[in-house]
């Protein structure tokens, strides 16, 4: 996929300037269709971060940020980029770039960036820009605002015309957007005070993000600020807004050092020459429990598994409650094929955290390296009915199903993974072979009937 133009990336990632209380031209059916075509697309990207562990982080932390201030949680998606950036999208699906968590300098730095991104959500920006391109199909639309989440433009985005629309009409909204982004900006500190993070963490996230442009980036300034335009007067009103309130000590995260350390060992295409990083930084006075456990995910990603299992043994020893280091300790044991060590530790796990997605996917991987198919099929199986539109979920349930002779269902499981791809003819090929595979299987047989149904007409 192409990179987006300059020009096109700092007039289309405009954010919007919708106020709370407008209404968008579309009907409600429409806006369903626009965020199950953005979410269709997201899930064929090859630059979404699908690990458990980190999806299992960012959407805990969206969800104390959601619940705190009292509004539906979003949905966090992780996107694999070396562009600083984060995007609001149709439906509160938000995607964090992989290289604004790694530039982020500590958990509250982070959830201010959430918090922003929430707070557009919730004064639904983004529709002031859907309201523009009311002329657009929803398909094309869904496209563009994909292509701008993960950073790059669909080929079939080539026409000269449309790209002349869309930036006439960003640049007509600039300045309005500036008034929104300190809109956002009120919403997300109140957000952090209320969730227990340090409401300075916006402000000093963006105010470095403005410092680095001015002393290294010069023309190439970071997508951050193309697509949130800042000036002085924002981060001004963010620091008062933050220096008024009573001093407090807001204790460093444990859980976000070592997320930022999943996320460097799932972004980087050079694990040798991240082991060295990890043998020189560990080293080092202060480097602590985080570095060790980067150290002991490079060594997996290299399937050195035994040295792994020796470099979390002692974390685990000082921190098993840790389920960072609880879930790469499974892995470690499934790469060297031990498997019931492997089976028993996640089940207790999975006992004492059953609403856990990083567990429950752990536990029901554990169960098909170990042989036992069907009782992963039955642990994918329920926990599908809580994340009903999971790809690796889906994914990881047809799989178990195939293993356990049961080819019906995982085509079928397999067919509506399709359709969370938006592949609704590749699914409808499925549903047919299932169709004639379930003729002794009335349950199936319906269920399998219904979702052609709704396959057909989607087609149509």
């Amino acid at each position: 996929m192409k990179k987006i133009p300059m020009l096109c990336l700092i007039l289309l990632l405009q954010l919007g300037s919708f106020s709370a209380w407008s209404l968008t031209p579309f009907s409600n059916n429409e806006l369903d269709e626009l965020e199950k075509e953005f979410i269709q697309l997201i899930n064929q990207s090859d630059s979404i971060d699908r690990d458990p562990v980190a999806n299992q982080y960012i959407n805990q932390l969206g969800k104390q940020l959601a619940l705190a201030a009292h509004i539906p949680t979003a949905r966090f998606f992780l996107v694999k980029s070396g562009e600083i950036n984060a995007f609001a999208g149709p439906g509160g699906y938000i995607g964090i770039n992989s290289q604004l968590i790694l530039a982020s300098d500590n958990e509250s730095e982070l959830a201010g960036v959430m918090a922003h991104e929430l707070a557009h959500v919730r004064l639904h920006h983004l529709y002031r820009m859907i309201e523009h391109q009311k002329q657009m199909r929803m398909p094309m639309l869904a496209s563009v605002l994909a292509s701008i989440a993960l950073g790059a433009v669909n080929p079939v985005l080539g026409n000269g015309a449309l790209m002349a629309s869309l930036t006439g009409f960003a640049q007509d909204n600039i300045n309005f957007t500036r008034a929104s982004e300190k809109e956002a900006d009120r919403i997300g500190i109140d957000m952090l005070i209320r969730s227990g993070q340090n409401p300075a963490g916006m402000a000093a996230f963006f105010k470095k993000m403005q410092q680095h442009s001015r002393y290294y980036y010069t023309d190439n300034i970071p997508a951050i600020l193309r697509t949130h335009p800042l000036d002085d007067d924002r981060i001004a009103e963010a620091e008062e807004r933050s220096v008024n309130l009573a001093k407090k000590v807001y204790p460093d995260s444990m859980n976000y050092r070592l997320f930022k350390e999943l996320i460097r060992t799932d972004v980087s295409d050079d694990n040798k020459q991240l082991l060295e990083y990890y043998q020189l930084h560990c080293q080092k006075p202060g480097a602590g429990s985080s570095c060790q456990y980067g150290y002991a995910l490079t060594e997996l990603n290299l399937n050195r598994f035994a040295q792994a299992q020796a470099r979390l043994a002692p974390l685990l020893a000082a921190d098993n409650s840790n389920l960072f280091f609880q879930l790469a300790m499974a892995r470690a044991n499934i790469g060297n094929k031990e498997f019931e060590k492997a089976v028993n530790q996640m089940r207790e796990l999975q006992a004492d955290y059953p609403e856990n997605y990083a567990v429950l996917m752990t536990y029901g991987q554990s169960l098909l390296a170990a042989g036992k198919t069907a009782q992963a099929a039955t642990v994918f199986l329920k926990g599908s009915r809580k994340f009903k539109n999971d790809l690796p979920l889906c994914e990881e349930l047809a799989r178990a199903e195939s293993g356990a002779n049961r080819k019906p269902y995982a085509y079928f499981t397999q067919a509506r993974c399709h359709l969370l791809q938006g592949r609704n003819r590749d699914a409808l090929r499925q549903l047919k072979l299932v169709k004639r595979m379930a003729k002794h299987d009335p349950y199936l047989l319906a269920r399998t009937e219904a979702l052609m149904d709704e396959v057909k007409r989607s087609i149509e």
